[in-house]
Parts: structure tokens; C-alpha cells; sequence
């Protein structure tokens, strides 16, 4: 007989009553959230969507009026190149002015339910022995700018003090932005020192969101989503999973699936190919390393496999270095139980946050086992 989805759930976070834990403890958090209208064809309302659509146009129009007047001349082409980015800017920011309403009735909106999914998800935290942490590192920095300006709304202020209050994890984030793997699949063309400076740059302004921390197998880590733009097909949410090496690693280690590219930052380390001889691992896995041996003995192929199949065939990159050893599984928004912009939530959103935070513990507890950190120092 094939156990329901909420007695898998309550088996593998090891609650008593997963379901009724969820409707008395988790959503009346969820049922106080501002929740927007549903506009004709069934969705819910954006209220920055107007803004950001006039804004894009504007800039648009602006774009084509500058290539019909300019001369075609180099000089002319070098301009538009600098212009570019500022109208582009430019036209956003008026555009959210002249609806600053809006955006004020967003902000305030969106702080209420970020508030709703925090006190929702430290409850799932409390009750399996976890922290939780929802705005790891604190508010942004580009963020922090603009709030700090004198024509910034006081709403905008608010939500940058929100996202410090609840700030933490700073140790985690910076052993993940360290590893490289938080530059994602950008491709840099340029030398070394250029892409090495644009990397750097986005991972420093990468967007984090609901971070964990807890102990599994006496092995204490740390997780949590950075979101990485992939241009007209949405944005891909990547769960970091940061360890503590027992002891401190000699050399630098990558590994990655295939089709994506290798984590962005290698340091001062010259990182060559590591032949494994099980072709299971070959056919679906990269690696390479500053150290033949040590790679060896911390991505044991057996291991590798159990990784994978925990990520659900998502892409993954995972890096040893130092003290750390970092694992990056690119996916979809998986704690979303609320929706920030819509206030959209559901029993289902519930439900699959919690399996998706026993996946990540299952992830977490195959590390703890199996991956060879003692061996390997």
C-alpha cells in the first residue's frame, strides 16, 4: 500500500501528525498575508507589473527614437553603448515614481508576507531541530544603496531594515561565494583578471533567501537559495549546502554534472582532470583538482551517485577547499510556500515545502555519512 504524501512527509521529518503539524502550526501564519485579486484569466494581480511594463517600453521607444536620429558613426555607436544601461535605469526608476503608490502598496504588502513565511518556516525549523534564517547576509547591497537615497520611499527603507533584522549566516555565505559556486553559468569573455572581477562582483550581489542551520550525523551545516537570473525563462533557485571539513583540506577540489560549467573562483590553484575509473560517475560527472589523492578520497564515486539521485537529476557542482565543502543543486524555488508578490499559498505550497526541506536533509545526511572528509586530511 503506497503511504499518502503527508505520511511520507511526517515519516521523513519525523513528525507525528504532518498534516494536522501543517493546518494548527504552520498555516494560520500563512491565512493573516495580504493576498492580491484575481484579474480575468484566472491569475493574481502584480501590482508592479504596470510599472515595470511602461517602464520597459518607455526605454524601448526612447532606444529607437536615439538609433533613427543619431548618425551611423562611431562615435554615435559608442554613445548608445553608454547610454544604454542609464535610459535603461532611468526609465525603470521614473516609471516606479510616477506609480510610487504602487510601490509603496508592494512594499508593504510584501513585508507582511515575508513576515508570514518567516514565522512559518522557524516553526517547521523549531519543530525538526533546525534554525532558520530568513534573509541570510541581510539586505542586499544594491538594495541598501538605493534606500539610503533622499527621494527613496520610507516603505523601501522599512523592507531594507526588515532584511538586516533577519540577516545571519554571514560565515556560510562567505565559504559559498569563496567556492565559486555562487557565480552560476555565466560565460566572461575577457582575461583573467576581468572575469575574475565580474565573477566575484555577482556573487556579492547575488539574492539569498531562507537559510537552515543544524547538525546532522555530528556534522554541523548550513543551506540556503541564492536565485540566479536566466534571462526570458524565469529565474533558477540553487540550494547551497555548506559542511565543516573535520580538519583542513591541502588543495582546492571541483566537481559538476555535465552541461554546466565549472564553479567561478579557483583562486591561485592550477586544477587538472581527476580520472575515476567507474564509468557511471564519468558518464554523468566533471572533476578536477589541485590534489589527485585528496579529491579522491572526499568524491568517492558510490557517494557521487547518491548525490545526484538526491538532487533529482538537477544540475550540481560541489567544491572542497580550506576547511568547507560547498554543494550547489540548481532547481526551482523550493521553499516558497507563500508567494511574496501575490500572497498566493495553498496546502500544496505547505506540502511541498516540507518535502522539499526532507530532501534537503536526506542531502544532508548522505554528506555526513559517506563523504570521506577524515580520510581526506
Amino acid at each position: 500500500m503506497t503511504e499518502s504524501r503527508w505520511t511520507e512527509i511526517g515519516r521523513r521529518l519525523h513528525i507525528r501528525d504532518a498534516e494536522q503539524f501543517a493546518r494548527s502550526d504552520i498555516i494560520p501564519h500563512l491565512a493573516g498575508a495580504p493576498v492580491e485579486g484575481v484579474k480575468k484569466n484566472g491569475e493574481r494581480e502584480n501590482r508592479l507589473e504596470l510599472p515595470m511594463s511602461l517602464g520597459f517600453f518607455a526605454f524601448v521607444a526612447i532606444f529607437i527614437a536615439l538609433n533613427v536620429i543619431l548618425p551611423d558613426t562611431f562615435v554615435a555607436a559608442a554613445a548608445k553603448f553608454v547610454l544604454f544601461p542609464i535610459l535603461f535605469l532611468g526609465a525603470i526608476f521614473l516609471s516606479f515614481y510616477l506609480f510610487r503608490d504602487r510601490l509603496v502598496e508592494a512594499l508593504t504588502k510584501g513585508q507582511a508576507r515575508f513576515l508570514a513565511r518567516s514565522k512559518a518556516l522557524s516553526t517547521l525549523a523549531d519543530q525538526i531541530g533546525l534554525a532558520y534564517v530568513p534573509a541570510p547576509g541581510g539586505a542586499p547591497a544594491a538594495l541598501q544603496w538605493v534606500a539610503k537615497q533622499q527621494w527613496a520611499p520610507t516603505a523601501l527603507r522599512a523592507v531594507t531594515e526588515l532584511l538586516d533584522d533577519h540577516g545571519g549566516m554571514d560565515d556560510a555565505l562567505q565559504a559559498a561565494r569563496l567556492s565559486g559556486v555562487m557565480m552560476g553559468n555565466a560565460q566572461v569573455i575577457g582575461g583573467d583578471d576581468a572575469r575574475r572581477d565580474y565573477l566575484q562582483s555577482k556573487a556579492q550581489t547575488a539574492h539569498v533567501e531562507d537559510g537552515f542551520r543544524g547538525e546532522r550525523g555530528g556534522v554541523p551545516f548550513s543551506a540556503f537559495e541564492w536565485v540566479e537570473s536566466d534571462g526570458d525563462s524565469g529565474a533558477v533557485h540553487h540550494l547551497v549546502m555548506v559542511f565543516t571539513a573535520p580538519r583542513r583540506l591541502f588543495g582546492v577540489t571541483q566537481l559538476r554534472s555535465r552541461h554546466i560549467t565549472w564553479p567561478g573562483n579557483t583562486g591561485d590553484a592550477a586544477l587538472k582532470p581527476v580520472g575515476v575509473v567507474a564509468p557511471a560517475f564519468e558518464d554523468r560527472f566533471r572533476m578536477r583538482s589541485s590534489d589527485q589523492v585528496e579529491a579522491r578520497a572526499i568524491f568517492d564515486p558510490a557517494v557521487l551517485e547518491r548525490v545526484a539521485d538526491l538532487a533529482h537529476g538537477e544540475k550540481v557542482r560541489a567544491v572542497a577547499f580550506q576547511d568547507h565543502l560547498v554543494i550547489d543543486v540548481e532547481g526551482e524555488d523550493r521553499f516558497a510556500m507563500i508567494d511574496l508578490v501575490t500572497g498566493e499559498w495553498s496546502e500544496e505550497t505547505v506540502a511541498a515545502s516540507l518535502h522539499n526541506v526532507a530532501d534537503m536533509l536526506d542531502l544532508a545526511d548522505a554528506v555526513a555519512r559517506a563523504f570521506n572528509l577524515r580520510a581526506a586530511a
